[in-house]
């Protein structure tokens, strides 16, 4: 009785097929990490705005007690806000280590002469980089701005 031998065939993937899934995979890997990398720079970015944002309206609502204040300080609230000499800013500060750049604006728009009463705009301006006073259009120079308006009468706010 004779057994009929079975042909060894061996199958394989070609260099060809290798090098293609190779290629595939690494186009997915890079894509994931382009993905990764992206979400962290616009969370940054998002956590900057927060900061500023917090920073201004903490400004504006303590400038605002004051009473608009044309000889305001923030230095004086112990923060650790500095004055600086340069034009670029009025402030600076460092918020959960991000530097934030502070300008503050604070102008008479109205006066009633009857009522002795002066409304004041408040304005407050922060950014976490220094060269935020560009505002070239199409600038992505990021900043903040905060305004309200504040009553100043006879009776000292």
């Amino acid at each position: 009785m004779k057994i009929p031998r079975l042909k060894k065939c061996y199958k394989a993937f070609s260099l060809l097929e290798v090098m293609v899934a190779a290629g595939t995979l690494f186009i997915i890997v890079l894509g994931a990490l382009s993905y990764e990398y992206h979400t962290v720079v616009h969370n940054r970015i998002a956590q900057s705005n927060i900061t500023a944002t917090r920073t201004a309206q903490l400004l504006l609502e303590d400038w605002k007690n004051n009473g608009g204040s044309p000889y305001y300080d923030p230095t004086t609230l112990e923060l650790g806000f500095i004055t600086t000499s340069e034009e670029e800013a009025d402030y600076y500060c460092f918020v959960d280590t991000l530097p934030m750049f502070i300008s503050l604006n604070g102008s008479n728009i109205d006066y009633d002469e009857d009522a002795g009463v002066i409304l004041r705009k408040l304005d407050v301006k922060v950014s976490w980089r220094r060269d935020y006073k560009s505002d070239a259009p199409g600038g992505d120079d990021p900043y903040i701005v905060m305004t309200t308006y504040v009553r100043n009468d006879a009776a000292g706010g």
